[in-house]
C-alpha cells in the first residue's frame, strides 16, 4: 500500500469513528515483526539481566511490572515494558548489549515517523493550519509484555485510560485490547500485517476539542506471553505548541504535555 493511501485512511478514519485500522505494505509488516520478535526475546531473558537495562527515572529501558498504572496505583498495569525515546540510547544503560533489539526498533521507527509525519500533516489541513509540530525527538517506542498476567486473576490488564499524547500507532500479538464507548469496552484486534492509529488528548488539544482522546482497556483473556508494541507520539518541547485552532498563539500547551505521564505514575516527559 502506498504511504498517501495509509496518511489519508487514518486521517478519514480517525474522523469518522475516532480510530484507525492501518494495512502495512510488506517492508513495513517485516520491519514490524522483526522489532516484535527481538523485543520478545529481550523479555524472555531473566530478571536480572533485564533490569541492568532499567535507568533511575524508569523513563528509559526496562520497566518493571507494578511501576505504571492506568487509574489507581493501587490497581497497577499488568505488564513490564522496554522503553527507547527517539534514538537515545545513551539514556539506556549497557544499550550496546542490545544490538539487534536497537538496531530493529530503529527500522520500525523509520516506517512509523513516515507514517506520523503524514497523518499529522493531514489533520492540521483539515484545521486550516500548515503548522505540524515536529515529534521525532519527543516521541518514543515502548513494548508492554505480558508475561505474568495468565496467573493473575484480575478482570483488565489495564484499566480504562487514554495515553496523554497526540498519537499512539499500537500493535498487539493477541485479544485483549478493548476501546471504550460508552462506558463499554468493544474489541479492536490487529493482525500481523496491521496497526492500530489512537488520538490521544494533546491532539484534543491541537483540535481545539474536535478529536476525542480514544479511552481504551486491556482485557485480561490469559493469553501467556502476549505483547504489544506502541509508538507514542509527542509534540517537540523546544519551541511553544499551540492549537491548530489558535491563529494568535495565545496558549502554549507544553507545560501540560509535559506532566501528562503523571496520571500513570510516571517522570514528567523528558524534554528531548
Amino acid at each position: 500500500m502506498h504511504v498517501q493511501s495509509q496518511q489519508s485512511i487514518a486521517f478519514q478514519q480517525i474522523l469518522d469513528r475516532g480510530y484507525a485500522l492501518l494495512d502495512l505494505n510488506d517492508e513495513q509488516a517485516d520491519r514490524l515483526a522483526r522489532a516484535l520478535d527481538t523485543g520478545r526475546a529481550f523479555f524472555a531473558l531473566p530478571a536480572n539481566r533485564k533490569t541492568q537495562h532499567a535507568s533511575a527515572d524508569m523513563n528509559h529501558g526496562y520497566r518493571p511490572l507494578g511501576r505504571e498504572f492506568s487509574i489507581t496505583p493501587d490497581r497497577p498495569d499488568l505488564n513490564e515494558c522496554f522503553t527507547i525515546w527517539h534514538d537515545r540510547l545513551d539514556l539506556i544503560p549497557h544499550s550496546a548489549d542490545l544490538p539487534e533489539l536497537t538496531e530493529a526498533w530503529g527500522r520500525w521507527r523509520e516506517s512509523l515517523v513516515e507514517m506520523v509525519d503524514g497523518i499529522l500533516a493531514e489533520l492540521a489541513r483539515h484545521f486550516g493550519s500548515d503548522r505540524s509540530p515536529d515529534f521525532r525527538s519527543a516521541s518514543y517506542l515502548q513494548m508492554n509484555a505480558y508475561t505474568e498476567s495468565f496467573s493473575q486473576d484480575r478482570d483488565l490488564l489495564q484499566d480504562p485510560h487514554e495515553d496523554g499524547h497526540m498519537i499512539t500507532i499500537q500493535h498487539a500479538t493477541a485479544p485483549g485490547l478493548e476501546v471504550v464507548v460508552d462506558g463499554v469496552g468493544r474489541p479492536v484486534a490487529t493482525d500481523p500485517r496491521q496497526v492500530l492509529v489512537m488520538p490521544g488528548s494533546v491532539l484534543t488539544d491541537l483540535s481545539g476539542g474536535r478529536i476525542s482522546p480514544l479511552y481504551h482497556q486491556v482485557r485480561n483473556h490469559q493469553h501467556t506471553g502476549r505483547i504489544s508494541l506502541m509508538y507514542f507520539v509527542n509534540p517537540s518541547l523546544r519551541e511553544p505548541v499551540y492549537s491548530w485552532l489558535d491563529e494568535a498563539g495565545t496558549v502554549d500547551l507544553r507545560e501540560k504535555v509535559r506532566s501528562n505521564p503523571s496520571m500513570f505514575g510516571l517522570a514528567d516527559v523528558p524534554a528531548l
